[in-house]
């Protein structure tokens, strides 16, 4: 970890004898921590925050608007601390993004409190995926680049994948296996939603020009992300103040770990789903994915993960890929296989039911001016 900037970091303004401990104790924690006082200001961070936001002053980092029910449910002084786990709009210095946290409401007196945020990061590899990840949303070095989905039968074009991209700061790029299933594990994709849409918008401006008009272009989003109301609302607003039509823009569900309530999880896609909004359930037949999210949540496509493509040839993997083909024509879903390299796997695909692929094969993820490039060529 690289040494801190020297600065003053003050303790919280209020109570002070009272949180004296809190903060000694929390100081050098590996999980980034900030004191947030109800008047809105940010009183204390501990050593892990400072490095991730490579802080200078407190000055300059602010937090978004946080929930009435949340900011005013204290308990009183004999209670046990209650906390919430809930997405934080957060302001450093020119940039906004959101965070994971764990809001612990802290009574201090019967009349006052103070909340202690906790940025939720796993690991020490997490917290510098952390820092990366929001040095590239502050120094613009996010990128989208985008892989087109095809009718395996006819070759049309049918959509195209957004896939995340951070660059290096020297010229290329992070390494995807090395960035991105940090990201993944580290659970950091609400951090660069609203950054993946301010990329998606370039996009949107030159699709009809890239000959991609009646297409579906696809999000990755954790299932953390769409169980809370705020971004549900950034993904409508975004749809709405861009003119999209409907089913132009989807969202590829990962994580589906997190996918505890389903009931919750159900009603935020349908309203997104009113907006005209896609849903696909991404890497299905990995990790959580199952039968059960086909049955319970309100998807319109059913993306089979790239290790049934890679093992086609197997009978048992061909026979699962046929079911999951009959159970998504039952419930008139599409289907789409990943990870296609070879005219084989391409072939073995249509004839067990999945018509609608990408992978290697047809198209390698490219960015803008690379599709521009590819129309032109056509």
């Amino acid at each position: 970890m690289s040494k801190l900037n020297k600065a003053k970091f003050m303790e919280p303004t209020q109570n002070k004898t009272e949180l004296s401990y809190l903060t000694r104790s929390l100081l050098h924690h590996p999980s980034p921590y900030i004191i947030y006082e109800l008047d809105g200001s940010i009183a204390w961070a501990n050593m892990a925050a400072r490095y991730i936001f490579d802080l200078k002053e407190l000055s300059e980092l602010s937090i978004g608007k946080i929930d009435d029910d949340i900011k005013n449910n204290f308990g009183d002084i004999n209670s046990i601390a209650l906390y919430y786990d809930t997405p934080i709009e957060v302001t450093l210095r020119d940039i906004s993004f959101f965070m994971r946290t764990r809001v612990h409401m802290i009574p201090v007196t019967d009349e006052n409190g103070i909340m202690l945020i906790e940025l939720l990061c796993k690991s020490r590899d997490g917290l510098d995926a952390l820092k990366e990840t929001i040095e590239c949303i502050e120094n613009n070095r996010v990128e989208l680049a985008y892989q087109k989905q095809y009718d395996l039968v006819t070759g049309k074009i049918t959509g195209v994948e957004a896939l995340l991209r951070l660059k290096d700061g020297k010229g290329g790029h992070f390494p995807n296996d090395k960035v991105i299933p940090l990201i993944e594990g580290e659970k950091l994709f609400s951090l660069i939603v609203l950054e993946s849409l301010n990329q998606i918008k370039k996009f949107f401006d030159v699709k009809d020009e890239l000959g991609l008009s009646d297409t579906t272009v696809y999000l990755n989003v954790s299932a953390h992300t769409i169980m809370h109301q705020e971004f549900c609302k950034i993904f409508s607003k975004f749809v709405e103040e861009n003119d999209i039509k409907e089913n132009e823009f989807g969202l590829e569900i990962t994580e589906t770990a997190e996918l505890e309530d389903t009931q919750k999880a159900g009603e935020s896609l349908e309203r997104l789903k009113k907006r005209g909004i896609k849903i696909a359930l991404d890497d299905f037949g990995a990790g959580y994915a199952s039968l059960k999210y086909i049955r319970d949540l309100p998807i319109d496509v059913v993306k089979l993960d790239r290790h049934f493509t890679s093992n086609i040839c197997d009978p048992s993997t061909s026979r699962l890929i046929k079911f999951v083909s009959d159970v998504c024509a039952e419930l008139n879903l599409e289907m789409i296989g990943e990870g296609i390299e070879t005219e084989q796997e391409k072939n073995m695909m249509i004839d067990l039911g999945c018509e609608t692929g990408q992978g290697f094969l047809m198209h390698m993820p490219s960015f803008i001016e690379d599709i521009k490039k590819e129309s032109h060529d056509g």
